[in-house]
Formats: structure tokens, C-alpha cells, sequence
């Protein structure tokens, strides 16, 4: 337990979905891809070396990337290959199977790897392709996309990402309450604790909030602003995930102060944690080109959470709080 509270979060993935067509076995057809695609290479250097020059540069380019197809392809002989498109995003792996689409959450992938071919057009360096081998128990996906994958992040903290997103969600900021996991509905009993947390006298005064016997509304203010944004800040990793609460709970106090300390977590490799960051910086007012859609984590989650979600998502036309300005 010790040694878990001393590690610190990775920084979350950097990109947003990389997709990737299904590689085959380096045949005619694709070599004749390859020379093309050297071939563009070498065309750029047609008016400065002439034909020849740009027919050897375009050999060579095609030659590069072939050898790398080939190192990409090689386990395929010793692992079955599903040879179907695939999705890499910030939660795991989208399988486009036509018969049984699926997810495969950063837990399930034994190892992942990047080749990259590169190429020179008019003698600056470029990038043609880049091939990604993913493989897990049992299969290995093999893919490739045009240009550089933004995936160095993930390469060097996918088992960080699979503990983090791991982690069961905390019912209460003192971590004595979870859900049960990722596989059943979360969001509800999220939303039930984050609302109980404001009628308990204790846990408001913890969250900063001024509890009035006499009177119906509660008071949030710099405190209250000040707690949650140090939880939606916590890098620990701890046993419990608390900041979808405190995200929650913001939303449902309309604390736009805390719309930046949301966007920072709306691709945090765990999914409850981006899915409530996305939610409570749209109702908030947030952008929905800085924040995205909660829709894009909607794989990740049980179907029960993605429509208390949306339902949850709009702000409310009257709020039951009244929420103090940060400076009040």
C-alpha cells in the first residue's frame, strides 16, 4: 500500500484517435504500393536530380518501407493475426469488426509497438507510414496510417494507464465508499452521492460549503473552489479514483472557475474520470471543440452511464444552489 501512495499519475495520453487500416502479408499488390508511395518520395527530387536520381530515390524509399512492412508482419507467423481495422484512443483500443465490434481497455494489450518508414522529398526529411503492432493474449492487430502516430506517450506508460484506469470510483472524498467497477453502471450512484454529500452537514463543511438549518440554500464559495480543484489536481495514485466526484459535484454547484481544471482531465486514460470531466465542463458552458463529446468514451462505459450522462449533461435553468463568486 505504501509503495502504491507514492506513485504519481502519468501524464495522460497526448492524442485523440489514431486509426489504422489492417496490414496483409507483403504482396504484389502492396509492393507496388510501397514504390508508389517511394515513388511520391522521389518525385520531389526530379528538378534538382533529374529522372535517374529520382527513380534510385524513390527505389530506396520503397525498399525502406518494405523492410519495415516486413519487420511489422514477422510475428504474424507465430500469433494469430485479426486482421481487421482498429482505433487506438485515449481508453484502449477500438476493434471494427463487422461481426463482433469491441474495446479493448489498456489491461487487456501485452505490448505495443511503433515502426516508422521514413522518406526525403526535395532532401527534407519526411515521414511515409507508420506501422503499429498491438498484441494481447491471444491476437496480435497489426495496422498501418499514413504519416507519424502520436503514440510516444502511450509507448511509455501504457501499464501506468492500465492501473490507473483500473481504479474503482470513490462515493465519498474520504474513500470509504467505491462503485463496483467499470463493467456496471457508475454514474448514478455518483450523482446520488455527490447530491447526499450537500445534505450531511459534515461532508459539506469538508467540501467548504455552509450549511444553514434555517434556511434552504447552501453557499459555495473560494473554499469550496479551493478543495475541489486540489482533488481534480491530485496526481497520487491512490487505492480510490475521487475526482469524477469532484467533478460531479462541481457541476452540479456551477462553478465555471473550475472549467479549466475539467478540460485538463477530458482524456484521462480513465474513462469514468473523462466522461464526468467532459460532462461537467459542457454544462458548464465549456466549448464543446476544447472539451469533445462524451460520446467518444461512450465504448468504455456501461450504456446505462452514457444516457445518465447526456440526461445530466444541460445546464439546469434553475440551479438548487446558490453558487458565491470566487472573489465573494
Amino acid at each position: 500500500m505504501a509503495e502504491t501512495a507514492e506513485r504519481t499519475l502519468a501524464a495522460p495520453p497526448d492524442f485523440r484517435y489514431v486509426g489504422l487500416v489492417p496490414a496483409q502479408e507483403l504482396g504484389p499488390r502492396v509492393a507496388a504500393s510501397l514504390f508508389l508511395a517511394g515513388g511520391g518520395v522521389g518525385a520531389g527530387l526530379l528538378r534538382e536530380l533529374g529522372l535517374l536520381h529520382a527513380a534510385l530515390g524513390a527505389l530506396v524509399a520503397a525498399t525502406g518501407v518494405a523492410l519495415v512492412w516486413r519487420r511489422v508482419t514477422a510475428p504474424m507467423r507465430r500469433v494469430g493475426l485479426a486482421n481487421v481495422p482498429f482505433a487506438i484512443v485515449p481508453w484502449g483500443v477500438l476493434v471494427d469488426h463487422a461481426e463482433t465490434p469491441r474495446v479493448l481497455r489498456w489491461a487487456a494489450i501485452r505490448s505495443l509497438h511503433v515502426h516508422t518508414a521514413y522518406g526525403r522529398d526535395a532532401a527534407t526529411p519526411s515521414t511515409l507510414w507508420s506501422f503499429v503492432t498491438l498484441e494481447t493474449d491471444r491476437e496480435l492487430f497489426a495496422g498501418r496510417t499514413a504519416g507519424a502516430a502520436p503514440l510516444e506517450r502511450l509507448l511509455v506508460h501504457l501499464e501506468a494507464y492500465a492501473r490507473e484506469q483500473s481504479r474503482r470510483v470513490a462515493l465519498d472524498f474520504e474513500e470509504t465508499a467505491s462503485t463496483s467497477g467499470p463493467l456496471d453502471p457508475e454514474f448514478d450512484r455518483l450523482l446520488g452521492a455527490a447530491r447526499t454529500a450537500f445534505a450531511s452537514p459534515s461532508r459539506s463543511q469538508r467540501i467548504g460549503i455552509e450549511t444553514s438549518y434555517r434556511a434552504t440554500a447552501r453557499g459555495a464559495g473560494r473554499d469550496t473552489i479551493a478543495f475541489l480543484r486540489g482533488v481534480l489536481a491530485d496526481r497520487r495514485e491512490t487505492a480510490l479514483e475521487r475526482r469524477p466526484l469532484a467533478a460531479v459535484i462541481a457541476g452540479e454547484l456551477g462553478l465555471v472557475e473550475l472549467v479549466p481544471d475539467l478540460v485538463r482531465l477530458v482524456q484521462s486514460p480513465h474513462p469514468m474520470v473523462a466522461a464526468t470531466a467532459k460532462a461537467a465542463a459542457l454544462r458548464l458552458g465549456a466549448s464543446r471543440a476544447r472539451v469533445g463529446h462524451v460520446d467518444e468514451v461512450a465504448p468504455f462505459l456501461a450504456p446505462e452511464d452514457v444516457e445518465a450522462l447526456h440526461a445530466w449533461e444541460p445546464i439546469a435553468r434553475t440551479r438548487p444552489f446558490e453558487v458565491q463568486s470566487a472573489e465573494s
